[in-house]
């Protein structure tokens, strides 16, 4: 069974699953209800867990409503945008629109709807809704 209040690893893990683990692996503690075939990835969806493989490899894992477990800072879903800034520094804005904590690496996170134009700083009451961990860049 997945760990729906497991620890959130940037560039590591979530809900007990590892980054670089056989997803053979992970489908032998929950077999994945849904299963979405992309050119280059497969994803499996446990609900509250989704899970990014290539090659048979977990490639990214992502949380959503339901999950519990929360970034070393205490950072978690449903939490305001102020409070991770307060908690973790500047968040910027990347690629796919992704935000990111500047200077954090190896996870990305989404926000409820922006109600007040594009800026981070319009919409420091949206919350975070989506959690991504992916591999670290740090030493490329």
């Amino acid at each position: 069974m997945l760990d729906l209040n497991a620890p959130i690893l940037p560039g590591h893990s979530a809900a007990g699953i590892r980054l670089g683990q056989p997803v053979a692996e992970v489908l032998l503690q929950a077999p994945a209800p849904v299963v979405e075939t992309l050119p280059t990835l497969t994803v499996y969806r446990f609900g509250a867990v989704s899970v990014w493989a290539r090659d048979g490899i977990v490639d990214q894992i992502g949380v959503f409503a339901g999950y519990t477990g929360t970034l070393p800072s205490g950072v978690c879903l449903g939490m305001p945008l102020v409070e991770v800034q307060r908690r973790m520094g500047p968040v910027v804005q990347e690629w796919d629109d992704a935000l990111m904590v500047e200077g954090s690496d190896g996870w990305f996170f989404e926000m409820s709807s922006w109600d007040n134009g594009w800026e981070v700083e319009q919409n420091l009451e949206a919350r975070l809704v989506e959690i991504f961990v992916n591999a670290s860049k740090q030493g490329e």
